[in-house]
């Protein structure tokens, strides 16, 4: 996979974790989705049950996570992370710019808000975020995990200040979302495979509210 321009100068992160994850977090599990779960308008349904992370991987359990999507406008490019070589899912792959699961008890865009700030040192107002779906990965026997996952985007330039929390990101760049689309449809094995419902949404979002003479577009409360 060819890269594209790379991220500003790494700064030290006050928020980053000091290990890749914690086997001891708590998770709430969710029914499986059904054949006509709508990603833009359904969301996971829980069992009632919690069980600690390293059990739900162990299990294929179906839990939640938040991906968020650095977008700038301007050049059509979005922000990827490499995942550390400590993670217990895809490591060293290419990866959405921030992302993370959601700990028993805790709210959708209050974790993007933290994830952000964990993995790449950035702020930003609960508001600044525009949900775009939410979609279902069943990755369990690829290496990953089973999970609903909240879609956001937050626009940035390239120009953003980053401080990548080295325990779970060892790079950080910036890629055209074409080359970036091509790359999962084709199966890149430098990126995380995501599945032709994340990438057909994922492409027809950014068309419809990031195009570059598109006014902002904002996205409903998750």
């Amino acid at each position: 996979m060819s890269t594209s321009s790379p991220a500003s100068a790494p700064r030290k992160n006050a928020a980053a974790l000091a290990e890749a994850q914690s086997d001891l977090e708590m998770f709430d599990v969710v029914l499986a989705p059904g054949d006509d779960f709508d990603i833009f308008r359904d969301g996971p349904m829980p069992t009632g049950e919690t069980k600690p992370r390293a059990l739900v991987h162990r299990d294929a359990d179906w839990h939640r996570s938040v991906h968020v999507w650095l977008i700038d406008r301007a050049t059509q490019k979005v922000a990827l992370q490499k995942r550390s070589a400590k993670k217990d899912t895809f490591p060293n792959l290419w990866d959405i710019s921030a992302a993370g699961h959601i700990e028993s008890g805790h709210d959708s865009r209050d974790t993007a808000v933290r994830e952000l700030e964990e993995e790449l040192g950035i702020a930003c107002l609960h508001d600044e975020l525009s949900f775009a779906f939410c979609v279902p990965a069943e990755q369990a026997h690829l290496g990953g995990c089973n999970c609903f996952e909240d879609v956001y985007f937050l626009e940035r330039d390239e120009t953003v200040d980053m401080a990548p929390g080295e325990a779970e990101v060892s790079g950080v760049m910036w890629m055209d979302v074409r080359e970036l689309r091509d790359a999962w449809r084709r199966d890149d094995g430098d990126v995380v495979p995501r599945s032709a419902q994340y990438v057909d949404a994922f492409a027809s979002h950014l068309e419809k509210h990031y195009g570059p003479r598109e006014a902002g577009g904002g996205g409903d409360a998750r």
